[in-house]
């Protein structure tokens, strides 16, 4: 399954992690590597034209490890005020490099697989400028997402904590398995996630 050539990717990492305690929940171990390095590596072997990490800070723990799977970092100095800065930052960049849609993906979602990834894109190929394609699981819809071109000024107009959840009323929907799109908030979910080894 080929992927669009001039598709983005951004993977969001400028959450607080407030649920997890003292630590950044994307530092912690898992599975060999950190929590937060997991997405970039699992998105390194698709066929993609601009590749960005959103982060907070400059000296991300994760940092090398995101560089290394060829992801430049993009700073997101309002992330505090929610993840709906960071999809302004991350559809603003796709803008600008005139991308045909962007790819939205979680960091702390690190077990989502490439096959379903590639999905998502070939959907949003398919769909072309307008597509909106979101997972689901459970009946829930969720990122990882990808949008068309025709909304990615919507997307750079975003603020707040609500995200694109509007958008994703709209969207094609791709299913995955429960337990691969879980978002580890907490140190539970982290346990959760690795005793699923």
């Amino acid at each position: 399954m080929a992927e669009p050539q001039r598709f983005a990717v951004a993977v969001l990492a400028a959450g607080q992690s407030r649920r997890f305690g003292a630590g950044d929940k994307l530092a912690a171990d898992f599975r060999g590597r950190r929590l937060g390095e997991h997405a970039c590596h699992t998105l390194t072997g698709l066929n993609l034209a601009h590749r960005w990490v959103i982060a907070a800070r400059a000296d991300h723990p994760c940092g090398q490890g995101w560089a290394q799977d060829g992801f430049a970092l993009a700073l997101n100095p309002q992330a505090a005020s929610g993840m709906g800065t960071s999809l302004a930052l991350a559809a603003n960049l796709a803008l600008e490099a005139d991308a045909d849609g962007l790819l939205i993906a979680l960091a702390d979602m690190p077990l989502v697989p490439a096959e379903h990834y590639r999905t998502l894109l070939a959907r949003a190929a398919t769909n072309g400028p307008a597509a909106i394609v979101a997972s689901t699981a459970g009946g829930v819809r969720s990122p990882p997402a990808a949008f068309g071109r025709d909304h990615l000024a919507a997307l750079a107009a975003m603020t707040g904590d609500l995200g694109a959840r509007a958008l994703l009323h709209r969207a094609e929907l791709v299913p995955c398995d429960e337990e691969l799109l879980i978002d580890i908030d907490d140190e539970h979910a982290l346990n959760r996630a690795l005793s699923r080894g």
